[in-house]
């Protein structure tokens, strides 16, 4: 079945006759300020020299005549790109002001509508569909371009602000409505006359402060869900006569993917390689094919890390791990980890309210044999949504501890355990495949021919708590994915990166021949300052072959995805499908990762609905990028990378290389330290 793809895309007319803005050099009452990429080609009509001038800034009313801004006559489809879309967002943003919706801006800008849901009932809050209308030009078709995406749902206090800080901090409040403006609190709470009026939008510090379960997991088909709304909100306004007055859509239904903007990865990209065999589903295969290496390590000896009251917990989960049941076979038999429980060495601790200092004492008082590879697990009497930021760091500094003792930890939640041991059995399957990854198993590979080819991962991962990005580079030295070693530091350091991804290469060099390619993912655009220090070491090696580097982009929301109207009503595109999305002359796509391959009647249940992923290629060798099959090369390493992650057995949508740095960079800035002990640089402890 062929498939039939479309954007969440409506197209729109630029007008063919001149129209008329009126600018100012000066800031002369309220204004648009325009940066100077954003100047009309024509500008130099209206100031003469003000090219050679150079100004940062001048400003405009638009369309409005206003004392003191002088007309000149302009033809959109002449102008820069970013000037027209500035116009288009301010004429979006003053149409849904006059209908009386919340009107705010992502991060880069694009108008976000927020639609109330009328349905509710709560007595607490209000609750509010989130909408991105982006405007984009001649990028994947001949016209003006409105990308339409929905970007999850926000809750509204019903009580004013001067009501909630009785029963809270106002260090807890972010985003606010207000006079039916979207405010952030702390940076423009000028603009806050009377806080009656003022409505906190709920966050997780408020969560927390007030107790507020989040919202239950929602495990169906978010393709479904995703095109149900924006088809909703694209019916209701951007359809409309009068929208149509401020915006000329052209068509009232969504772009169809041109077929020379589609490409499919090949098809054995998704083989995976068994001791047993191949498979393409490690949630079926891994339990039937077997795992491909098992655990190479002698002498595993487990141990548990628990609260005194949870023995009874304790005894049967290592029958558990050792016998398993019907279906989960225990760790050996199932993920081929020989083990030995060694009760002898169990740490227990009698303080449930702060269990630290007994756990460290433990850890520092264990008298380890250097003939034996131990694996502790900690069965935690914290969860991961657990509100006080003091019990939470314990499940960090136990693993830190434990890593400077060269101890592999596994960490369970007891309550989770103790809840449902039954249920747990699936909890179990994960658990044992990441335990093998740990002690150095290879739970499968990519069924590929060996090739001389360095692959660079660089993640990162963001602190909301301290506002913090942190950055952990991951190498991977072989074109199967074979994981080497990771470096780690924080704040996007651009000298410890450089230096990072110099020795990459460098420790790369003379223990294999010249690499045939040298590639680079990266989690956002590579600065030239970061590129520098790699072009300078190949040079220094003397190294011919070409650098690629691939910036890797989640799509969560508030961007361009593609439905598949052509597939049992489900819209998932086929796995492996990479769409162009990028004007001529640039690399940019659609990377479709999923379980539905040629032969799926019905995508499996119980599986992940991922969206896909956005690729960039670029090269500072250009000439580089004119061979096609490189290019396709390039997205399906990144497309097979993706499934060499082993803390799960469910499919996922980004690439290890990725992934693994971004999980890196989650839990090291939490260790005492700040630094990732020598052990934890050689081992996947961090699964």
């Amino acid at each position: 079945m062929s498939q039939e793809l479309y954007f969440n895309i409506i197209t729109f007319d630029l007008p063919e006759k001149p129209i008329t803005f009126y600018l100012s050099k000066e800031k002369i009452g309220n204004a648009q300020k325009l940066y100077k990429t954003k100047f009309p080609t024509n500008i130099e009509d209206l100031f003469p020299g003000i090219k050679e001038e150079n100004p940062d800034f001048i400003y405009t009313s638009f369309i409005y005549e206003k004392e003191g801004y002088l007309p000149l006559k302009l033809n959109l489809k002449e102008q820069p790109a970013d000037l027209i879309k500035h116009y288009y967002n301010w004429r979006i943003k003053k149409f849904f002001k006059s209908i009386k919706k919340l009107v705010g801006q992502n991060f880069v800008n694009d108008n976000q509508i927020w639609i109330g849901n009328r349905s509710y009932q709560n007595k607490s809050f209000a609750k509010y569909y989130k909408f991105t209308v982006k405007v984009q030009f001649k990028e994947v078709s001949e016209y003006g371009e409105l990308v339409i995406s929905y970007d999850g749902m926000a809750k509204v206090f019903k009580k004013p602000i001067s009501e909630i800080i009785k029963h809270t901090s106002t260090t807890n409040l972010n985003k606010v409505v207000y006079k039916m403006r979207l405010l952030k609190y702390h940076k423009e709470k000028e603009f806050i006359d009377d806080n009656t009026m003022a409505y906190a939008i709920l966050n997780n510090d408020l969560r927390t402060a007030f107790n507020i379960q989040p919202e239950p997991k929602d495990d169906s088909n978010k393709y479904i869900s995703y095109k149900h709304k924006i088809d909703k909100f694209i019916q209701h306004f951007i359809l409309s006569e009068e929208f149509k007055k401020v915006i000329p859509v052209n068509n009232d239904d969504y772009l169809p993917v041109e077929i020379n903007r589609i490409g499919e990865v090949a098809d054995e990209s998704n083989d995976l390689v068994f001791q047993n065999g191949v498979g393409r589903n490690p949630k079926i295969d891994f339990k039937n094919l077997k795992p491909l290496n098992p655990c190479q390590l002698d002498n595993v000896h487990f141990f548990f890390i628990y609260h005194t009251s949870y023995a009874k917990e304790v005894e049967a989960l290592q029958k558990l791990l050792e016998d398993g049941t019907s279906w989960y076979k225990g760790l050996n038999i199932y993920a081929g980890v020989l083990a030995h429980f060694d009760n002898d060495v169990n740490i227990v601790f009698d303080d449930l309210e702060n269990p630290l200092p007994q756990i460290a004492k433990g850890i520092k008082d264990f008298k380890s044999d250097p003939n034996i590879n131990y694996v502790a697990i900690y069965l935690s009497p914290f969860n991961k949504h657990e509100p006080n930021l003091e019990k939470k760091l314990v499940y960090y500094k136990v693993k830190e501890q434990l890593l400077y003792k060269r101890i592999i930890s596994q960490v369970i939640e007891f309550d989770r355990f103790r809840r449902n041991q039954q249920k747990f059995i699936y909890d179990l399957t994960n658990i044992s495949l990441a335990l093998l990854a740990k002690l150095d198993g290879t739970p499968w590979q990519l069924n590929v021919k060996p090739k001389n080819e360095l692959v660079i991962g660089v993640g990162a991962f963001k602190n909301t708590e301290e506002n913090i990005r942190y950055v952990a580079s991951a190498f991977s030295f072989k074109n199967n994915g074979r994981f080497n070693e990771f470096h780690y530091f924080s704040k996007s350091d651009v000298k410890q990166l450089g230096g990072a991804l110099s020795d990459a290469i460098y420790q790369y060099v003379p223990t294999n021949q010249i690499p045939e390619k040298i590639v680079i993912h990266f989690y956002k655009d590579m600065k030239d300052e970061e590129i520098q220090p790699v072009l300078e070491m190949m040079d220094k090696l003397q190294l011919p072959c070409p650098l690629f580097v691939l910036n890797i982009n989640k799509t969560k929301s508030q961007d361009i995805i593609a439905f598949d109207q052509n597939w049992n009503g489900e819209l998932i595109p086929m796995s492996g499908t990479y769409i162009n999305i990028g004007p001529k002359g640039e690399y940019k796509y659609l990377l479709f990762n999923n379980l539905r391959y040629n032969n799926t009647v019905k995508y499996p249940s119980h599986s992940s609905y991922s969206f896909p992923i956005k690729l960039k290629i670029s090269s500072p060798t250009p000439e580089a990028l004119n061979d096609s099959k490189m290019i396709r090369k390039l997205i399906e390493q990144v497309y097979q990378f993706s499934r060499l992650y082993w803390k799960s057995l469910r499919q996922q949508n980004v690439p290890i290389t990725i992934k693994y740095p971004e999980m890196v960079a989650e839990i090291a800035p939490r260790f005492e330290s700040k630094e990732i002990p020598p052990f934890g640089q050689e081992t996947l402890w961090f699964l």
